[in-house]
């Protein structure tokens, strides 16, 4: 079961960047560095495409949750749920976020703290999140519900 896919701003006293990732019961899914500001088409070419849908396909069952950022609600996305028979996790627009991600980007977060020096250019920022998010144990990072 894939659950949360969402995407993550880090920022920090220099470089900003944006990072899309996800986790499952038993995997954790690459990180996608986001380049450009995230329109529907985009989340379809560099996120879903590449990433999501050969994790899906290898799963024998799968819901992907993901929340309610504007990108993830186009019709152009809902589209290609449709066609490419992708089960989606309710989610309702004002609900409270509990999605299990959150836990795992604040471990990303604190590992981050611990790097020193902090990162001073968005590419060191980058290599510093993969490494944070590999280092997080997998019997931590969030299980599905």
């Amino acid at each position: 079961m894939l659950n949360s896919c969402v995407m993550h701003r880090h920022t920090g006293p220099a470089p900003d960047i944006m990072v899309w990732g996800g986790v499952g019961y038993h995997s954790r899914i690459p990180l996608v560095r986001i380049a450009v500001t995230l329109k529907s088409q985009h989340y379809i070419s560099k996120v879903l495409e590449p990433v999501v849908l050969p994790c899906l396909q290898s799963l024998a069952t799968a819901i992907f949750q993901q929340d309610n950022m504007q990108p993830h609600m186009a019709r152009i996305v809902q589209r290609f749920f449709v066609n490419h028979q992708i089960e989606l996790l309710p989610w309702p627009a004002h609900s409270p976020d509990l999605s299990p991600i959150k836990n795992m980007w604040s471990m990303v977060a604190q590992l981050l703290t611990q790097i020193t020096p902090p990162a001073a250019t968005p590419d060191q920022l980058w290599q510093s999140v993969e490494t944070a998010w590999s280092a997080v144990p997998p019997r931590t990072h969030p299980k599905s519900l």
